[in-house]
């Protein structure tokens, strides 16, 4: 199966005045990590970026996803550490590709770049609704699918769900 998700933050010191729901950096990452660490062998988790911070616990963080059983392959964001382009637990994919017929991106592509594709999958906002410029980016705008752990209860969201998505109009 695979699942997508962005914005897992890990190694952020200060995530957990941002993410209510934990109380420490380390009860954040440690939830991450499980959830990784469930998927199985026949699991993909695309991860859209700002997966891993350059901190004192990097190699800590290499060794634990090195035993994670599923395949992670990530966009890199604006967050992530260069050192993941080494990592032999992490297959780096560019920044912006088509997949089954979907824009794959960090950030949300302009509407004009959309061009036959079913959609935009991406992370990067943190909230539903986000103010750009004088433009209004709005979930409501169902040629995008939000992918950002925040705006989906701290779950990956699975490749079936954004397909219907897209396939249904949104």
């Amino acid at each position: 199966m695979v699942y997508i998700t962005s914005d897992l933050h890990l190694g952020h010191n200060a995530i957990y005045k941002y993410r209510d729901r934990f109380k420490t950096r380390v009860e954040h990452d440690r939830y991450i990590l499980d959830k990784i660490k469930s998927l199985s062998k026949r699991d993909i988790l695309l991860v859209l970026g700002d997966f891993l911070f350059d901190c004192v616990d990097y190699e800590k963080y290499i060794q634990e996803l090195s035993e994670a059983k599923c395949r992670i392959k990530l966009v890199m964001g604006n967050h992530d550490s260069l050192k993941l382009y080494k990592e032999d637990c992490v297959d780096v994919q560019l920044p912006l590709y088509s997949y089954k017929n979907m824009w794959v991106s960090h950030c949300p592509i302009h509407t004009q770049e959309l061009r036959g594709r079913l959609g935009n999958i991406h992370g990067h906002l943190h909230l539903e609704h986000v103010k750009i410029g004088h433009n209004q980016f709005s979930g409501k705008d169902k040629r995008y699918f939000n992918v950002n752990i925040d705006v989906n209860d701290y779950e990956f969201v699975r490749l079936e769900t954004i397909q219907e998505h897209f396939n249904q109009g949104g």
